[in-house]
């Protein structure tokens, strides 16, 4: 039985550890993103806003490159780690962690607020995020984009990151 639970804590932290190791990756795909999206509103007179509503670990990773890079766009680079969607609004990009529960309207209300929504679901069509990211077949992170969702919001992607993503819808 000692065996057992030893085997079961062992699996469990690496997959736990491993998550958390994504997370880095899943930071440096979102700062880039910003690089090559023209958001539809300029509010140069504001803070760039990266809310992280879920992970705690995605929020200490984010928060970490936002004080090695501290700008993005011209604008001072902030992170705010919410706990629900009310808090998240008046972001440029809004991150939402797997096990979230995000309801597709909480999706749209941030998408109305002028957000870009990044999410980690399992269907992107249906629940509206602009991008979503995935495990591609042979285990690497990739990202899907919503093109119809990120036109209706009024956001200008780039070609260069059309291209590089997995899925475009």
């Amino acid at each position: 039985m000692k065996i057992i639970l030893g085997i079961a804590s062992l699996v469990f932290f690496f997959l736990t550890s491993a998550q958390a190791q994504q997370y880095r990756y899943h930071t440096i795909f979102i700062y880039n993103f910003s690089r090559y999206i023209e958001w539809p509103a300029n509010n140069a007179d504001q803070d760039f806003t990266v809310s992280v509503l879920g992970k705690s670990d995605a929020y200490r990773d984010m928060l970490d490159l936002a004080q090695k890079k501290k700008v993005i766009k011209d604008r001072n680079f902030v992170v705010r780690q919410c706990s629900n969607v009310g808090e998240a609004k008046n972001s440029d990009i809004v991150f939402i962690t797997r096990g979230f529960r995000a309801k597709p309207e909480d999706i749209a209300s941030l998408q109305g607020d002028g957000a870009l929504v990044i999410t980690e679901l399992d269907d992107i069509q249906t629940k509206g995020s602009h991008i979503n990211f995935i495990t591609t077949t042979d285990s690497k992170l990739g990202f899907e984009i919503n093109g119809g969702a990120t036109a209706d919001s009024g956001f200008k992607v780039a070609g260069a990151l059309s291209g590089l993503a997995t899925k475009t819808y």
